[in-house]
């Protein structure tokens, strides 16, 4: 639907922002970073490493089946090791902790509104707007919508609270991010 057909009024939202809504953002922002090449290096790195280890000669089947093992194990190795360090929490928890404690003004009380020209913010130290050309995707969470300036790490977000919203009913904020942002899978 077009933006210019919209007849949604302005959505207000006031709140102030936790540790919890920053962690949904940073989840929310990298939940979708696909990396189809790891899995396809660990196995060529695996396979590398039996030829090399074997010189080229002849393998026995208890040769082939040890290799074998070593070579899977280490591809499941390689994906745990992925999964706790990079999928993890624990590590949005710490970003996020460090985020809030070196940006004191994050924790101000904010109001916004948000219509289809964009998005205003405004804290006690800080007054901001945003066009939707700015914020091009966004991702519905449980707690919070988080808009997303791109799929790309680095890029901007911007986390919305659901329980900031003044009529309490996030339909007319979701048909509004609907109608001018692309929603991430």
């Amino acid at each position: 639907m077009p933006s210019e057909h919209v007849t949604v009024r302005p959505v207000e939202l006031s709140y102030t922002l936790t540790r919890q809504d920053w962690l949904d953002g940073f989840v929310a922002h990298r939940r979708r970073i696909r990396r189809p090449w790891l899995v396809p290096v660990l196995i060529v790195a695996a396979l590398v490493g039996l030829v090399r280890s074997n010189g080229f000669r002849a393998m026995s089947a208890t040769d082939v089946a040890v290799h074998a093992t070593v070579g899977l194990t280490a591809v499941g190795l390689g994906l745990l090791m992925f999964r706790l360090l990079i999928g993890a929490r624990w590590m949005y928890r710490w970003q996020v902790r460090r985020l809030m404690r070196g940006n004191p003004w994050l924790s101000e009380p904010i109001r916004a509104t948000v219509d289809d020209t964009g998005l205003r913010l405004t804290s006690a130290s800080r007054s901001e707007t945003a066009a939707w050309s700015q914020y091009l995707r966004y991702i519905e969470m449980d707690q919070s919508f988080v808009l997303r300036a791109s799929a790309r790490l680095g890029a901007a977000v911007l986390v919305l609270p659901k329980r900031g919203l003044v009529t309490g009913d996030p339909a007319p904020l979701r048909e509004l991010l609907e109608t001018h942002c692309h929603q991430s899978a």
